[in-house]
Formats: C-alpha cells, structure tokens, sequence
C-alpha cells in the first residue's frame, strides 16, 4: 500500500505525531528509510520504521522510494531521537550516520549502486 501524506503533517518546521519522517544516508549510493512519529516530547521524537516501496528501478538499483504502511515495526524497534533546530527555527534530527527529514509527499531518489 501506498502511502499518501496528510497534507497537515507536509511542509511543515516542525515534528508531529503520526507524521511520516524518511532518512537519507550512504557514502556512493542513497538508501532511504521511512518511520512514523510514534511519540513526543519537546526536545525528543520516538521513530517506529515502516515500510518502503522501490519504484522506477532502472535494473541497476536505480530508482524512488516511498513509504508503506502495510509494515510498522514492533514496539522493540522504536527508537528516540533528539529534535535539534536549524537556525530558522526548523526541526530536524541527525545522528553520526543518518539525517532524518520530514517527508514532503514526494519520492524520493534511492540508489543502491555502489
């Protein structure tokens, strides 16, 4: 299942609950991962992994990624991380490997080509 995205939780500074949240990282390719906003506080947002859905793929592990909520992740696999602010006042969250984005709706550019 596809997944589309409450226009209330698009194009939005800030985290809000139930909002799709995607992470972007690798050193030659671009691997994306979706979570859910399963939890908040002020300073902290507790991500649950969902599903991914590869479209377009050119055979070379070329394509788009966009989340599905047919997986969620059990209770185990949720994990907290630490909103921090752009300068803007923005919200995101990075950790020494990932950045963590708002997802906007859009698919996003996913390369598994190494």
């Amino acid at each position: 299942m596809t997944t589309t995205a409450d226009q209330s939780t698009l194009q939005t500074r800030e985290f809000k609950l139930n909002q799709i949240v995607y992470s972007s990282f690798g050193y030659d390719m671009t691997i994306i991962d979706f979570y859910l906003v399963d939890r908040m506080t002020k300073s902290s947002v507790w991500l649950r992994p969902i599903g991914r859905i590869v479209k377009n793929d050119d055979g070379r592990g070329e394509g788009t990624a966009e989340p599905s909520l047919d997986f969620k992740a059990a209770d185990s696999l949720v994990f907290r991380k630490r909103i921090q602010h752009w300068d803007d006042g923005s919200q995101y969250i990075s950790d020494s490997i990932k950045s963590f984005s708002i997802w906007n709706g859009r698919p996003k550019y996913y390369n598994t080509w190494d």
